[in-house]
């Protein structure tokens, strides 16, 4: 009688145990397309009661021994999005929320309102910001630091015309104001006065140290009085530079320091000359580390007068051709706004700015656990860390065991579903054969009760 009620209590565990599976083949089915999720096992075991003897031994049926997450990689969706992230390899991402730390394989991420990276949840995705501690902080699109924004070195290269009619520098040139100054009204040559004047100009854009843009206009007076000589002016406009904005549209004359390849030397006029030789090639051209002139122009926009801005023309010629400029260079950028990111594989993210220039936020941390199956699920995509996964292991991207970055994908749910349905139909069948045991365990009772 004993064994038989035994039997009633080994098809109840059966049904619990496999109801429990069915519940976790349901909960893959339904995670099915939810993003970096890990499908989960069942793991039985047998149960036994106790007081049993040794050669006699009967089970009880089986029970739930745990649930395990199968942490294989899953597929990507390639979604060209900059902030979907995938993980190719070991590691997950750290989010948090306050000094609570998160960890998940969902990487479709984007950026909130203060230009924190931020998960769906809006929990911040943690890295390391350039410049930070080397601890693991919110990243934000926001703190870039751009450099290059001001213009330190302009160069231009080109050809003066040997055909050009020199004129008498002392009395040709038109006298025009110093930078930072205001002439009496009615004595401001204009531009129009200059370019009769010059035979030759062109146009340089450059920055000043709040990456705001200036025009400075070169103008090239070939000198009638010595031979295969040049001299070279730079205008700006007289609202960029005078006191107060007055005669606007008028040109000031830049000044500085002129460097040859023996050293520095003052030019009276705020000016250079730049000579050639009988074949047509520059003569005293400045060599490394020295420039054709240094200047500083104190821009009233409220951005830093001291800088100096270094000007070479090199390599410059002077044969019987048209006047040309070949190639203008200045390594000013001006500032930018952030139009887009970029993250590497190796997890670094740049910000992409509207004037060209790039510039590093930081990079995205992973990290790893020594028993990744033994973290605790606690839904929305987050993991928690537990006694049995053990203390994170931070890192890179890239960097020991840890995995790629693959961005512009989002890595996929590794639920098999033709996987999942055949288990399925197997516990299906499980559950109905417990089910049918104690059925039969059921009327064996009813007969025994019949009998008596």
């Amino acid at each position: 009688m004993p064994g038989i009620v035994n039997g009633l209590f080994a098809g109840r565990a059966g049904i619990s145990s496999h109801g429990t599976a069915i519940s976790v083949i349901g909960d893959n089915i339904a995670n099915s397309s939810t993003v970096g999720y890990k499908a989960s096992r069942t793991e039985f075991s047998d149960l036994l009661a106790g007081g049993q003897q040794p050669g006699k031994v009967v089970g009880s049926g089986s029970q739930v021994e745990a649930v395990t997450a199968v942490n294989e990689q899953g597929t990507f969706e390639f979604t060209n999005r900059p902030l979907d992230l995938g993980v190719d390899g070991s590691g997950l991402f750290v989010v948090a929320q306050g000094p609570a730390r998160f960890y998940t394989r969902a990487g479709n991420f984007k950026i909130d309102t203060s230009g924190y990276i931020v998960n769906q949840g809006n929990l911040a995705v943690l890295g390391f910001p350039t410049g930070g501690s080397g601890a693991l902080q919110p990243l934000n699109v926001n703190s870039v630091s751009q450099t290059g924004i001001r213009t330190q070195n302009v160069d231009i290269s080109g050809n003066l015309d040997s055909t050009a009619t020199g004129i008498n520098l002392g009395t040709g040139i038109p006298t025009v104001a110093d930078a930072g100054t205001t002439p009496p009204a009615g004595t401001q040559p204009t531009y129009a006065d200059l370019n009769a004047a010059a035979q030759f100009s062109t146009v340089v854009q450059t920055y000043d140290s709040l990456g705001a843009a200036h025009n400075v206009t070169f103008y090239y007076f070939k000198e009638a009085s010595t031979t295969n000589s040049w001299q070279v002016r730079g205008y700006v406009n007289s609202e960029e530079v005078d006191p107060t904005v007055g005669n606007k549209g008028e040109p000031r004359l830049i000044g500085g320091t002129v460097y040859d390849s023996t050293g520095p030397s003052m030019v009276a006029g705020s000016d250079f000359t730049i000579s050639f030789n009988s074949d047509g090639t520059r003569s005293g051209a400045p060599t490394t580390g020295f420039y054709d002139m240094t200047t500083t122009v104190p821009w009233n926009n409220g951005s830093d007068p001291a800088l100096a801005v270094n000007i070479t023309m090199d390599p410059f010629t002077q044969y019987s051709a048209r006047s040309s400029v070949l190639s203008i260079s200045q390594d000013g950028k001006g500032g930018g706004a952030v139009t887009s990111v970029n993250v590497s594989q190796n997890g670094q993210i740049s910000a992409l700015f509207d004037n060209g220039q790039s510039s590093v936020i930081g990079t995205v941390a992973l990290v790893d656990f020594s028993n990744s199956e033994g973290l605790t699920r606690i839904g929305n995509n987050l993991l928690q860390e537990s006694p049995e996964s053990g203390a994170p292991i931070i890192g890179k991207p890239k960097s020991g065991k840890m995995g790629a970055i693959q961005a512009g994908a989002v890595e996929l749910s590794n639920v098999d579903i033709a996987s999942e349905f055949v288990k399925l139909i197997t516990l299906q069948r499980g559950f109905e054969a417990n089910s049918r045991i104690i059925t039969t365990v059921n009327q064996l009772l009813n007969d025994i009760i019949q009998i008596v």
